[in-house]
């Protein structure tokens, strides 16, 4: 009997580390996907920012070059902001090195640095109503994701359920320049009065609620999360951004909602969205 205990105490032992090996190995894995460089060759956008109009293989290509969606490149062009484009195509191309740490118990999030020091992304287009989205932040393998609503464009601020054991709070967008990918999203073809409205409302009735995993699952309930807090801000005027219609609603699913549009993308393949 005291042989059985034994042997079934290593074998318990044995598959934890088993286990743990296999998890620790999916978290290496995730880890390499961080960040996008582009493999293909950069152009010079002089001569595009020189232009008198744009036409559409120019937006296709300004997309491929710089991240920026036909919105970000409208704002720059019509506030004669056009050499912020160039801009732009230099941190799209930057090689950067990517660090990843714990944030809680169970997840961790990457950052980006450079010359052995931090590095910032450069974001020039920002309305109140867009949507930060990032997937730099993991549970052992399974990159989660992380989502927040810009509230405040001219001072930068954002809301956020950042995570767990804290309440949903307004932060400043610092954060997301740091990460080694990340995308802002807009409602497609809404005027962006309305979008505000959203923004606004979000955060006098969206702030102070408790970090909740079970969000959306009986209802509304009272807490909410990074992507439900988003997707609770324009369910409420009546724009469902849960693309799939299933609970959960996560970072992915809004980032797949076809009421979204791209605005900038930083630190993923352009060539692989299907979106712009």
């Amino acid at each position: 009997m005291k042989k059985k205990k034994v042997l079934y105490s290593i074998s318990i032992i044995i598959s934890v580390i088993v286990i743990w090996g296999i998890l620790h190995l999916w978290e290496l894995c995730a880890e390499k996907g961080a960040h996008y460089t582009p493999d293909y060759p950069r152009v010079n956008l002089q001569l595009y920012v020189k232009k008198e109009k744009l036409e559409k293989g120019d937006y296709e290509l300004l997309f491929k070059q710089t991240g920026l969606g036909p919105a970000a490149i409208n704002t720059l062009w019509d506030e004669g902001r056009r050499e912020e484009i160039v801009r732009v195509q230099e941190y799209f191309f930057e090689e950067v090195a990517v660090s990843c740490e714990r944030n809680t118990v169970i997840s961790k999030e990457e950052s980006l640095h450079k010359d052995g020091g931090d590095y910032k992304v450069y974001i020039p287009v920002i309305d109140e109503g867009d949507i930060l989205l990032t997937f730099n932040t993991h549970v052992f393998g399974w990159r989660v994701g992380h989502a927040a609503l810009v509230v405040n464009a001219k001072e930068q601020k954002t809301l956020e359920a950042r995570v767990l054991g804290t309440d949903s709070t307004v932060m400043t967008m610092s954060h997301w320049e740091k990460y080694p990918s990340f995308v802002v999203l807009r409602l497609k073809g809404i005027p962006l009065e309305e979008c505000s409205l959203i923004a606004e409302n979000a955060l006098h009735k969206l702030q102070g609620v408790p970090y909740s995993l079970h969000a959306g699952l009986l209802g509304q309930g009272k807490g909410t999360h990074c992507s439900h807090l988003v997707w609770s801000a324009f369910k409420q005027y009546g724009y469902d951004l849960d693309s799939d219609g299933s609970w959960p609603v996560t970072p992915r699913d809004i980032f797949e909602s076809p009421l979204l549009e791209i605005v900038q993308v930083y630190g993923m393949n352009p060539e692989a969205l299907k979106k712009y």
